[in-house]
């Protein structure tokens, strides 16, 4: 049986053609286990198509016809399209391309032209390109409106520019297929970098802590580094250019100094009003809105995590809610959160603040009786991730980076999410939507999803306290007197 140059396959040599030259002559090596985040995507892949057909262009009339999945293939190329409409008078065919996207992409293009490409070849006249992408401004209210969920896009013009350069590269892919790709790692690609499968099979035994660790180092710069063969962040030679902030973690990682801005930190932990509020979202964002007042991809609070300490010294109290399926989720949260900090808020400790204030943003629109309170919450929120993304606390675990996976086993290594049933936001967001309306689970299924949330989100809160204490021990004299000659410096300002 001839072997055909896919659709898929094509667009992942457009991303990286050493990955597609594995995937195909080597496809067990390749090979992945399925994910629960593949799986997740899949499913919503197949929703949206399923509800596309019911759009009215794509109903029985005279004149046209109409095929969902349709082959079409050539002597070296194959290609699968969503729809396909054929006028029956001519026999000229329209491409529709259903994306689970909020817009139209470059790669969408280069998808639609393969497509185009294929047809073509095999014989078909093409007319009218078009993707089929979620309209974002939709909001549900009630039954899903799919003529308004959906947006349909002629995409023919930009399909018809990129179809000489897309013949180009099938022609270019197949022949890649011939040759046997020398492994080097410059070519890696921006998407996977070193974890690029076909880099990984040749080099197994690259360093844990790398040159692509670190922080805003430019492309120029790594490629510099990778050219006279310095992969781990220990080898950067010293005179290296660097900027102060890059230096700092490069010399860290060489010296497994602790770095520390002890005074610049004490500064702004004396500014934080109690009661101190350390606050945690867990979001849910799907292409079709599962509920009403929700957008396409909104991230729809069903959970959050709230500890509060409300003078210094005392122990933190945990408040917590967690949707079980409530016809507005996001509405039932928001009215708990606002009794929760009924008083004074004091100041709200989140961690990556863009995250929890667009949120509170979108319920204040959504909610304008609440609006005033998710007003008060933004202005008085402080993101506690700054510290580190500042480069006020420098510690070579965190491997340049500053999300609280990452932190917190440093400072707190007897805290973990390793134990957990649930341990990322991904698990938890795609289980969250599983109990509430996968008809299939038990119940005793869906109370284990919802206790594996509640220890979930309430250690994302925990982690934020211990690491403040963590903090705030910083300015105190024990702390000092503990750790002056010890690996931890500390920065004094000039």
């Amino acid at each position: 049986m001839k072997e055909r140059l896919t659709k898929t396959a094509f667009l992942r040599y457009l991303k990286c053609p050493p990955e597609f030259w594995l995937s195909v002559r080597q496809p067990l090596l390749a090979a992945k286990p399925t994910t629960l985040e593949y799986e997740h995507l899949r499913q919503q892949g197949y929703a949206v198509q399923q509800l596309v057909k019911t759009l009215k262009r794509f109903q029985p009339r005279e004149g046209l016809s109409f095929n969902f999945e349709r082959p079409f293939q050539t002597f070296d190329l194959y290609a699968r399209c969503d729809i396909v409409v054929m006028h029956n008078d001519s026999g000229m065919i329209d491409l529709y391309e259903t994306k689970s996207a909020a817009s139209v992409k470059d790669e969408h293009i280069d998808d639609v032209a393969f497509q185009r490409l294929v047809c073509e070849q095999s014989g078909y006249q093409v007319g009218r390109c078009f993707t089929v992408t979620t309209n974002t401004d939709y909001v549900r209210r009630g039954e899903i409106d799919a003529e308004q969920l959906f947006t349909v896009t002629d995409v023919t013009d930009l399909v018809e520019q990129r179809l000489p350069s897309t013949a180009q590269q099938a022609r270019a892919a197949i022949a890649y297929l011939r040759t046997v790709p020398v492994p080097s790692l410059l070519d890696y690609c921006d998407r996977n970098r070193l974890n690029c499968e076909f880099i990984q099979l040749h080099f197994p035994n690259l360093p844990d802590y790398t040159v692509f660790d670190i922080a805003f180092l430019k492309n120029d710069k790594r490629r510099l580094l990778l050219a006279e063969g310095i992969v781990g962040i220990v080898d950067v030679p010293d005179d290296f250019p660097l900027s102060t902030k890059q230096r700092a973690q490069v010399e860290a990682a060489k010296t497994r100094a602790i770095v520390i801005d002890g005074n610049a930190i004490t500064e702004r932990i004396e500014r934080w009003e109690y009661p101190l509020q350390f606050l945690d979202y867990e979001t849910f964002a799907y292409a079709i809105p599962q509920f009403d007042g929700v957008r396409p991809y909104q991230q729809m609070c069903f959970q959050y995590s709230l500890h509060t300490i409300d003078f210094p010294g005392t122990k933190p109290r945990h408040s917590y809610f967690l949707s079980r399926g409530e016809s507005d989720p996001p509405r039932a949260m928001a009215e708990s959160l606002r009794q929760a900090m009924e008083g004074n808020i004091g100041t709200v400790l989140v961690w990556y603040e863009a995250f929890e204030k667009t949120r509170n943003t979108e319920m204040a629109a959504m909610y304008p009786d609440l609006a005033a309170f998710f007003g008060e919450v933004n202005s008085k929120t402080v993101d506690l991730m700054k510290i580190f993304s500042e480069k006020l606390y420098v510690h070579p675990e965190f491997k340049g980076r500053s999300s609280i996976k990452k932190v917190l086993p440093a400072l707190r290594p007897d805290l973990s999410y390793k134990q957990l049933r649930i341990g990322d936001g991904l698990t938890a967001t795609i289980s969250w939507f599983r109990a509430v309306k996968w008809d299939s689970l038990t119940e005793s299924e869906r109370e284990s999803i919802f206790k594996g949330l509640e220890k979930y989100c309430e250690l994302d809160t925990w982690a934020m306290v211990a690491i403040f204490e963590e903090l705030a021990a910083i300015s105190s004299r024990e702390f000092q007197a503990h750790t002056a000659d010890s690996e931890l410096f500390f920065l004094e300002r000039a």
